[in-house]
Order: structure tokens, then C-alpha cells, then sequence
């Protein structure tokens, strides 16, 4: 224990040697001069004072000093010498602490256990054996739509958090997408995103508000845009960068870079890790698509020949690719593994419009085509695309209903009256209006401001001009309110048909979501009669309605009124929704399966957006959409002739109606082509033949083809290599970190953090809390750019997810949570002394005594940045043999409550003996398994780097020789003196980050052992109690247990199942069994989790506290092999999930023991 060194001035020479003699390796020193205790590691006398070098046990930051007397009299000095009189129950708690902080190393899938999801097999690969082996992330993922991309980015995020790799992330979508990250952060991740946004922006003036918050989502075209939005962003930087829909990133060309591109640029340069994301990467151009990978790494990818490179290996760096048909679920008990995606059926359902429908069609048309010729006419071009714009809404308006046509023209008209009453005041206070250029990816209720806005330009402020238009509005709104009087007009009409063919009226189960571009007709089919809305057709119809638009906030479950509140009510007790495009953002609506499309978004993307609303993972039925179109207008004939050319080429290019084809549409007619060309039929630039013409040539089987089966689509994957994953999956059912494990940690720890926690009642597993202790606070703080803010109060607590289903107000606690990590952080520091103390524990089947040492050790680069760290345990036995083994091995002793004899250690290896054998036993094989997997990632890396860079260098050594060959010639009609000097700075340049980039590589490619730190030491006895009556039966034979385990393998062997052992490991079990695939050996199908006990004859059987604990956990998954008469003929009695035969505790050797009789009993 603390020997403390009393400072006295009159100290003599040999007090002071004394003192001296007292600092050597591995002391432990606490006091003023070091703000944290210390370990020495090297002292040196400098004259009459020391050199120390020490490092920190709380940081591990090292720390050199010269410490003269007056300075060693201040500090406390510990002994090197182990009292082992610890708290051995506080020593096991420090242990787990710090086993708990390192979980992910040992839990292949560790997210898994903290967060809310249930990852595809494709999601694991994707994350675990692409993104974290890199030794920094920079990845373009590029898979098919429906592959869940937010759940890859989210485990990802919490692996890189967990591992303290990030702590600020920045997440760039879309503006139509940024609430669905923010949720799909939240409810799967429990990570807390803010939206920035202009407001955001603007009411922080004078800050930065990039540089002030740690996790911010924002919108691509916003961000790139604006020019105090881009301006503040840069200059910020991040840990993490992820980027959804990145193909908006896309350059035209190296020197034609859009604004989106350059914001991309910018981001890399100020991130680490960078995740780009995409479901088209590329429109069969691989110039183009070479560029858009330089955003990853520029050198890597400098030149077009890294990807010929690529190509040539079927396999390009920081690129992934898996396609529909690679996308499968885990396999069932017979080893099938069903496609992710059930089919999607699409069909046009066309109708006619009536003559009187078709006179309003006709006099509107004239009106909109009147307008949109002024409109192209107007010497302001901002103006006249703006008129423009709003003129072909009103034939959309048309398109859905003609009472959303006439809610549009009369607030036109009202706004025209408005101008008239004063042309010059219009004039003066009218600034230009523009529709900005990425309208489509705005959010809905932004648009619709902006439509509203628009509302009000006119083509001229003539009073004349403005009375005739009026006029002509006044009679169309006179034509819809004499429609609308009729009971019903031929579209609602065909909807009412199609909704008794399905049987929509006969099953009041089923799900019907309806979508419609408009508010208004969102009004006209699902209003409430309140408020000025009328009462909806499908009300009406005595259908139960539900609806989602724009102006509904996003709210939660319990808030009536809001989007999240309509998605629940829609799934529990309303038959349909009807649902503008904000339904298209962020709500998974996978429990319906029929979708109309009541009227057509003139960009094709967007049916996609919508049909992925219902046609995504947990869809259990095809998909059946249905698309209205009315055949009898220009705009329907167009929309029929385009999705006639998609049933065709989805016929021969996807027979399994996955849904493909639309994958790639955008390619072929981007987003704002069709609109774009029927706003040119209205001002009479083209003709409807003409935009046919267009979706003839280019929504064309041949086109699509060549992108489909482009060279570039080589690198995409069509399968999985589904025997890795499940191989891996089976390791991480064995070594996830349960719930129950966290809760036992949590409930034994909690009352030295100053934590009382009370069951809510009996065995519920959920707790009371209440405040949180003061003495967490400060930590908590501290904590708080990792794990986030730690509250002040928690009404109650679970550690189980599957508890949070009936009381979804507990708070969820696991490792990463703020509270777990301030209980864990706070029991390491009050338990150190017990680890530096030692402590003596008990083991039942023991004969001898032996020593254990808890170590960890860290895996560093040359960067210096620590690639994995992990614990290990040296059992040291009196022979002086070493064996390792794992921390877990604490968990089946038994803690002694008083200090008890052990042996001196004498003749033992020390510390400096003992971690070379560590080297040579553990930290070795340690590193050269991630040593092997860190050079070959390094070496594809290199190989492209050298590829690109190479290239770039020669080329630019002939233009270099090319200009000095006709500088030598006399040629002058160039300024060839400067040319030939920014060739050369050119050249110099490319061959400088030619070296630079190597020599990073270098220092990434070799990994050296660091931080070896012994943590704790503590003997184990036999038990005292070993002999007595009622403990001796269940003491373990050497002899007996190898024959038991030899007699279970044979057995294993003989039913086809391979076996592996795993004794040595403290895992809580023997054996791991598995059975092959019959088709594929490499893939298992069901896997055992054995433990082996053996008995001479008869008798009853007993688990240690981990082996129960173990079997709890794995469930059906464990399995107890008893063989009984080992000495004379084994016999082998199997049970399945022996945790439920009803086992006693005998608490004092911390065991659970259960008769003969019951193993006979329960044996399969």
C-alpha cells in the first residue's frame, strides 16, 4: 500500500538515499507534482535528483521529469511489491470494467448489441469486412436501392465511436432525405443529429455553428449553394463525412467541376473518414466515374488506368457494389437463403377523361400555352421561366384532380385582381422570383412555398392584359365548380372500380396507401369536412383514411396530427393513407403492399421514392402499384408511351420484377427532362411527337443494357460470400455481449457510482434510478464528446431491447450510452487500488495454486494511432509455466472474502520474463493477424496509387521533353521559357506526392506492439472447501474430464459435425460443433455450443457461475454433454438449453449443481 514520504529539510544524506533507493521501475507515484498517479518506467540520477520516466494510469501519457528531494518528499510512493490483500470482488468488477470498454474487440458484430437493428448478411459485409479493415475510410458504397445504406452508415458511426476513432460527424443528403437520416439515426442508432439548415445559420450569426455542434445533418444543393453556408462549413473540419445520393457529386470533367463536386473536394480534405453513398455510380463512363472516385483519394485514382486496374481484377479500392440479386437473407434451418426483396408488380391503370372534362382540358390548355409564350418571349428570362414554371403546374393540377385545379386558379386569379388594383406598387415591390435550381431534391413543403410565391408573377402589368386574363381565369374556375357538382368524374370514378376489383370495400385488413402530388387532392380524397376542407371521397366512401403532406410536423408516435402519428395510426387502425411526397420522406410503410398512384410526378425518381415507401425489407408480399394515367391528354399519352418502354424493357432486363430498371432511369432521362419538355410543348418549342421521340431513343432496351452491363458494372458483386458471414455470425451469437451480462456489470457496480437502482418489480429486469449521483457528474462531462450528454436523471432503466417494446419510456443502457460508460469509467478508478493491491481468489477444480496477470496491449501504426487494443491474462503455474488466457477466466472463480496464504512467487517469472513470454504467446500471433489483413488492404492501395501517379509522371515528362525538344529547335511563336517552368513545377510536384504518399503508406503498413500495461495480479488457491461432503462430488478429475471430452467428439464426428475445442479459451463452454451445409461444407447450418462434464459414474453435475451465466445467454444454442460412467463405459446423456433444469446455487463456491437425475430426465 501508499507509503507516504514525509519532506523534511533536515533531512540527512542518508535519509535522502533512502528515499531515493524507493523510486525504481514500476513503482507507483501519486501526488502534486504529477496530475494523475504514475508508473515509473526509467530512473535515472541526474546529481542529487532523479530522471523518471513514467507513465500516466489513468491516460497512458507518458511523462518525463527531474524530481529534486523537496519534490520526492511530496509524493506517495507504492511499493512494487504486491500485498495481495485487495478486494477480490472489486478486483473481478475492475477487470470487467475494463473488458467492457474493450468489447468490440472481441464481438465480431459488436454494434449489434447497442443498437436497434437486425443487420442483413450483406450490412455485415459491408461494414465489417470492407469499411473497418481500412486503415482510414474512404469507401464508396454503391448498391442497389433497398439495400438499407442509413443502417451501414449507422453501424459504422457507433463502430468508429465505441473504438473513440470520431467524435464529430457530419451527414450530407439530400434536403427531401435529412429527416429520415435524423430519425434513422435516432430510433435504430440513439444517435442525436441536428438538421442545420438557414435559419439555424442565420440565428447564429457571428459563430460557427458547423464547428459548435459534433453531429449535423444538412442538405447537399443547400450547402452548395448558398455561399454563407458553404463559406462557414469549410472551415470545420470532421471526423467523419457521410454523403447519401453522392452521385449529385459528379463532375462534368476535370475542368467543367460543378458546385456540388467542389463541396465534395472540400470535404475531403476535411474529414478522416469519408463515406460516400450511391445507388448509381456511374452512366457506363468511366473518364467520369474515375473522377468521382479521385473525391475518395486523388492519388489512388489520379489516372484512368487505376481503374483498368481495377477492372482487370474485378475488384477496385474503397468501392462496393452489390446488386438485387446478391441481397439474401440469413439462412433458414434447412440452409435456404431467401431473396431480400419480394417482387413489385407495376401497371398502368389508363382511363378517359369525359367531353366535358375534356373541354376544361382544352381551355385551360390555351390559357397555359398563352402564358408560357409570353413567358419564353420575356426579355427577363429569371421572369419568364418562372411564369413558365407556374403555368405547367396548373396542367399537373389538371392531371389530379380538378378540384386542386381550381383551389390553383383561384389564388391565381385573387393575386392578379391584387395587382390590378395597383400595376406600379406591383412593380415596385416585386423582386425577381426564380425557381431555384434544385427544386426536386427540396423538401415538399418548401416547394410549396415556392410554388405559392410564384403564384403571383404576371407576363405584364398592362391593365388591359391583366382584365382579359382574369376573365379567362374567372371562366375556367366557373367550368371546375360546374364539374365538381357532379357526383363523380371519370378518374374518381376508375379509382372507385379499381378499389372494388382488389377488394379493397370487402376486407377491411387490408392496406391501401394512395399518393397524390397535391394538397388539394389529398383534400378532395381524405378531408375531414373541417375548416373549409371538404369532406374526402374515400370518407365518403366509408373507408377509414389517414394522411400524410408537407405542412404536418414530424412529431412522434403520441402526437396526433403528425407524420410519425399518421404512420402508426395507418398500421393499427386505418385501412388507407393518402399521402402527398412528404410520406416518400422518411416513413417505412412495409406492412401495405397495394399503391396507387393517383396522379404522376413528371420526374420518373420520384415514383421510385414512393414505391420504396412499401417495396423494402420486411415487405412480406409482392408488391402491387398502379399507376393512373388518362390517355385522352397529351401529358397522359406521353406518361403512357414512357411506362409502356418500362414494362417492355423490364420484361427482358428484370423477370423477377425487382425493380431495376428504375435504378438506372435516371441515367438515361435525368430528373427534370421530362418536365422540362413539356413546359417547352406549352410555349410551342416542341411537340408532343417530339418529346416521344426523345423517351423512344432514350428509355431504350439497348441503352439501358449498355449501362446495366457496362465493363464498370464487372466490379459489382452478384453474390455474397455467405459462408464468411454466417462463419462470423455464429463466432458473434457466442461472444455478444448480452444484455444480461451489461445488467450484471451495471447492478454490481452501480452502488460505487452512488447508484441505487430498484426493480420495478420482480423479476422484469427493469429498474427505478432516479437522480443520478453528483460524484458522475464531472465525469460525465468529461464523457461527453464520446458518448454524449449524460442526464441528470433516468425515471427507469433496461438492459434489454426487447424489454423497450411494452415500456418504451425506459432508457436503454448499454456500452456507448453516456450512463454506462460514467458507471464503468468511475468503478475502473475506484477499484485501481484493488487491481495494484492483487487479490486472492478460489478455483474449485484446481490442485495447485497458480498466479494470473491481467495485461493489455495496444496494435499502433507508424502514424501513432492505435489500431486495436485488447486484455490478456498470463496464468503463470508453480512449475513456471505460462499459459494464456482470456479475462473471462475470473468469472468462474470464486472471490475470497479475507486475505488468505499464497505462495511467495519465488522462482516465478517477473514481469519483464513474463511479457516476453506474453510476446512470444500473444502479443506476436496478436499482431501478425492484423498485420496480415492491414498489408493486403495497404497493397492494393499501393499497387493503384503507383498505377495512377506513375502514369501522370510519364505523361508529363513527354510534354516536358516535347517543349524543351522545341525550345532546342527555336521555335518562339509560345512563351516556351514559362511553359517549360510549370511543366517542371508540374513534374516536381507530381514526383513529390509520388514520395510523400509512399511514405504515408509505409508508416500505415507497419504496426509495432504499444502500451503493454500490467493492470492487476492475483493468486488463485484451491478451494478450502474442495473436500467436503456436499462440495466434493462436483469436483472435476483431470482424467475423467479428458476421457469425456475425447468420448463427446467422437460422438460429434460420427453424426458428420465438425468440432473444435476450445478449453483453454474460458469462453463457458468445451466445444463448438457444427454441421456442414449438404451442398456447401463451408456453410454451416446449425452450430452447438458444448459443455463437457464427465462423471466415473453417477452423480449430480455442476456449472461454475460463467458456465450458467453462458448457458442463459446461448439458450437453445447451448448444449450440456454429460457422460456418466467414464471409468469404466462411457455413456453420453445431451440437453438443449440446460439452464431451465432447475439448478441450485451453492453460493460459497459460486457454483449451480443439479442431480443425476434430473441430467437422466432431460437427456435428448
Amino acid at each position: 500500500m501508499p507509503e507516504p514520504v514525509q519532506g523534511d529539510p533536515g533531512n540527512s544524506q542518508a535519509d535522502l538515499q533512502m528515499q531515493l533507493n524507493k523510486i525504481k521501475a514500476n513503482v507507483i507515484l501519486s501526488g502534486p507534482v504529477f496530475p494523475e498517479p504514475v508508473q515509473v518506467l526509467i530512473v535515472q540520477p541526474v546529481n542529487r535528483a532523479l530522471k523518471v520516466s513514467c507513465r500516466g494510469l489513468s491516460s497512458n501519457k507518458f511523462y518525463d521529469s527531474i524530481l529534486f528531494p523537496d519534490q520526492i518528499a511530496a509524493l506517495q510512493i507504492t511499493s512494487d511489491e504486491i500485498p495481495f490483500n485487495g478486494d477480490a470482488s472489486n478486483f473481478r468488477l475492475g477487470v470487467e470494467a475494463l473488458r467492457l470498454g474493450l468489447a468490440y474487440e472481441y464481438d465480431p458484430y459488436f454494434t449489434l448489441s447497442i443498437a436497434r437493428v437486425d443487420p442483413l448478411p450483406h450490412q455485415l459485409e459491408a461494414v465489417y469486412d470492407y469499411f473497418l479493415k481500412l486503415p482510414r475510410i474512404r469507401f464508396l458504397l454503391a448498391d442497389d436501392p433497398g439495400a438499407g445504406k442509413t443502417i451501414m452508415a449507422g453501424l459504422l458511426l457507433k463502430e468508429l465511436k465505441i473504438r473513440g476513432m470520431i467524435k464529430r460527424t457530419l451527414i450530407v443528403t439530400p434536403a427531401n432525405l435529412t429527416f429520415q437520416w435524423q430519425r434513422e439515426m435516432q430510433d435504430k442508432f440513439r444517435e442525436r443529429f441536428e438538421v442545420l439548415r438557414g435559419d439555424v445559420l442565420r440565428s447564429n450569426y457571428g459563430t460557427n455553428p458547423w464547428q459548435e455542434r459534433n453531429q449535423v445533418i444538412t442538405s447537399m444543393p443547400w450547402v452548395a449553394r448558398i455561399e454563407d453556408a458553404n463559406d462557414s462549413l469549410l472551415r470545420s473540419h470532421w471526423d467523419l463525412v457521410i454523403v447519401d445520393e453522392a452521385h449529385k457529386m459528379s463532375a462534368y470533367s476535370q475542368d467543367h467541376k460543378t458546385l456540388a463536386y467542389q463541396l465534395g473536394e472540400a470535404l475531403s480534405d476535411r474529414t478522416d473518414h469519408y463515406l460516400l453513398m450511391t445507388a448509381t455510380p456511374h452512366k457506363g463512363d468511366t473518364d467520369n466515374f474515375s473522377l468521382f472516385l479521385r473525391l475518395l483519394d486523388k492519388d489512388v485514382y489520379a489516372d484512368v488506368k487505376s481503374l483498368d486496374e481495377a477492372l482487370a481484377r474485378h475488384q477496385a479500392p474503397f468501392y462496393l457494389r452489390r446488386v438485387k440479386e446478391a441481397m439474401v437473407k440469413f439462412p433458414d434451418d434447412s440452409g435456404k437463403a431467401e431473396s431480400l426483396f419480394t417482387r413489385r408488380l407495376v401497371k398502368t391503370i389508363d382511363f378517359e377523361i369525359d367531353s366535358e372534362e375534356l373541354d376544361l382540358y382544352y381551355e385551360l390548355t390555351n390559357y397555359v400555352e398563352e402564358q408560357s409564350v409570353k413567358a419564353s418571349h420575356d426579355e427577363n428570362t429569371v421572369r419568364g421561366r418562372a411564369l413558365g414554371f407556374t403555368m405547367a403546374m396548373l396542367q399537373r393540377r389538371f392531371a389530379s384532380s380538378v378540384y386542386a385545379l381550381r383551389r390553383s386558379l383561384e389564388r391565381i386569379k385573387a393575386k392578379r385582381e391584387k395587382v390590378l388594383e395597383d400595376p406600379e406598387g406591383y412593380r415596385q415591390a416585386q423582386k425577381l422570383k426564380k425557381v431555384p435550381e434544385d427544386f426536386e431534391d427540396m423538401t415538399e413543403e418548401e416547394q410549396q412555398n415556392i410554388l405559392a410565391d410564384l403564384e403571383d408573377i404576371v407576363a405584364s402589368i398592362d391593365p388591359q392584359a391583366l382584365r382579359e386574363e382574369i376573365f379567362q381565369l374567372g371562366r375556367l374556375i366557373d367550368r371546375c365548380l360546374d364539374l365538381e357538382k357532379r357526383d363523380v368524374g371519370s378518374k374518381l370514378s376508375r379509382l372507385r372500380g379499381v378499389l372494388m376489383d382488389h377488394g379493397i370495400f370487402d376486407d377491411p385488413q387490408m392496406k391501401l396507401l394512395v399518393f397524390t402530388e397535391h394538397k388539394d387532392t389529398l383534400d378532395y380524397l381524405a378531408g375531414d369536412g373541417k375548416d373549409g376542407r371538404p369532406l374526402g371521397k374515400l370518407r365518403e366512401w366509408g373507408l377509414s383514411v389517414t394522411q400524410i403532406h408537407g405542412g404536418m410536423k414530424i412529431g412522434d408516435r403520441d402526437t396526433p396530427g403528425t407524420r410519425i402519428n399518421a404512420e402508426l395510426e395507418f398500421k393499427e387502425s386505418c385501412q388507407v393513407m393518402v399521402a402527398t411526397e412528404a410520406a416518400g420522406e422518411g416513413i417505412n410503410l412495409q406492412f401495405c403492399w397495394f399503391m396507387i398512384n393517383y396522379d404522376i410526378p413528371w420526374n420518373p425518381m420520384r415514383l421510385e421514392q414512393r414505391m420504396g415507401r412499401i417495396h423494402r425489407y420486411g415487405q412480406l408480399k409482392d408488391c402491387v402499384v398502379l399507376n393512373f394515367v388518362a390517355t385522352n391528354t397529351r401529358e397522359g399519352r406521353v406518361l403512357q408511351m414512357l411506362f409502356e418502354r418500362i414494362e417492355r424493357i423490364e420484361r427482358d432486363l428484370d423477370p423477377h420484377n425487382t425493380g431495376k430498371v428504375f435504378n438506372v432511369l435516371g441515367d438515361v432521362l435525368p430528373s427534370n427532362q421530362l418536365e422540362q419538355m413539356l413546359r417547352e410543348m406549352y410555349a410551342q418549342a416542341c411537340s408532343e411527337e417530339d418529346i416521344k421521340r426523345v423517351i423512344l431513343q432514350e428509355v431504350d432496351l439497348k441503352r439501358i443494357q449498355e449501362i446495366t452491363n457496362h465493363a464498370l458494372e464487372g466490379l459489382a458483386k452478384k453474390e455474397l460470400n455467405l459462408s464468411a458471414i454466417l462463419g462470423k455470425s455464429e463466432e458473434a451469437k457466442e461472444k455478444r455481449l448480452v444484455p444480461e451480462v451489461i445488467e450484471d456489470f451495471f447492478l454490481k457496480a452501480a452502488p460505487i457510482s452512488g447508484l441505487s437502482p430498484k426493480p420495478l418489480r420482480q423479476d422484469a429486469h427493469i429498474y427505478r434510478l432516479g437522480r443520478i449521483s453528483r460524484m458522475l457528474w464531472s465525469l460525465g462531462e468529461r464523457l461527453e464528446p464520446s458518448y454524449g450528454k449524460l442526464g441528470r436523471e433516468y425515471k427507469q432503466i433496461a438492459f434489454d431491447k426487447e424489454l423497450l417494446n411494452d415500456n418504451p419510456a425506459a432508457e436503454w443502457i448499454t456500452p456507448g450510452h453516456p450512463l454506462f460508460e460514467a458507471v464503468r469509467c468511475y468503478t475502473l478508478q475506484k477499484t485501481e487500488d484493488d487491481l495494484r493491491s492483487g487479490a486472492i481468489f478460489y478455483d474449485l477444480h484446481s490442485l495447485e495454486p497458480y498466479r494470473l496477470d491481467v495485461y493489455s496491449a495496444a496494435v499502433k501504426d507508424g502514424q501513432g494511432k492505435v489500431v486495436h487494443r485488447r486484455l490478456f491474462v498470463a496464468q503463470t503455474n508453480l512449475d513456471g509455466s505460462v499459459v494464456v488466457r482470456q479475462p473471462t477466466i475470473f468469472l468462474k472463480l470464486t472471490a475470497s472474502a479475507q486475505q488468505s496464504e499464497h505462495p511467495d512467487g519465488s522462482g516465478l517469472p517477473e514481469r519483464d520474463a513474463l511479457e516476453q513470454v506474453l510476446l512470444d504467446k500473444a502479443f506476436q500471433p496478436f499482431l501478425e493477424d492484423i498485420q496480415a489483413q492491414r498489408t493486403k488492404e495497404i497493397e492494393t492501395i499501393e499497387r493503384h496509387m503507383e498505377i495512377s501517379l506513375t502514369e501522370l509522371i510519364a505523361r508529363q515528362n513527354l510534354v516536358l521533353g516535347e517543349l524543351t525538344e522545341k525550345q532546342q529547335q527555336g521555335i518562339t511563336s509560345q512563351p516556351i521559357a514559362a511553359n517549360i517552368k510549370q511543366a517542371g513545377d508540374r513534374l516536381d510536384d507530381l514526383i513529390e506526392r509520388q514520395e510523400r504518399r509512399r511514405e504515408e503508406l509505409q508508416r500505415e503498413r507497419f504496426l509495432s506492439i504499444s502500451e503493454v500495461k500490467n493492470h492487476g495480479r492475483a493468486w488463485v488457491l484451491p478451494h478450502p472447501q474442495r473436500k467436503d461432503p456436499g462440495i466434493a462430488p462436483m469436483v472435476e478429475n483431470e482424467e475423467i474430464e479428458r476421457i469425456a471430452v475425447q468420448a463427446v467428439i467422437a460422438h460429434e464426428e460420427a453424426r458428420g459435425w465438425e468440432v473444435e475445442s476450445v478449453e483453454l479459451d474460458d469462453r463457458g463452454f468445451d466445444l463448438i460443433s457444427r454441421r456442414p451445409h449438404a451442398e456447401d461444407p463451408k456453410t454451416f447450418v446449425e452450430v452447438r455450443f458444448i459443455e463437457v462434464k464427465g462423471r466415473a459414474a453417477v452423480g449430480e453435475i455442476a456449472l461454475t457461475t460463467h458456465e450458467f451465466d453462458t448457458a442463459e445467454r446461448l439458450k437453445d444454442d447451448y448444449w450440456l454433454y454429460v457422460v456418466f460412467n467414464c471409468a469404466t463405459n462411457p455413456e453420453i446423456y445431451s440437453i438443449k438449453n440446460p439452464a431451465v433444469l432447475g439448478w441450485e446455487p451453492l453460493v460459497k463456491v459460486e457454483h449451480y449443481h443439479v442431480g443425476a437425475n434430473a441430467i437422466l430426465g432431460a437427456s435428448k
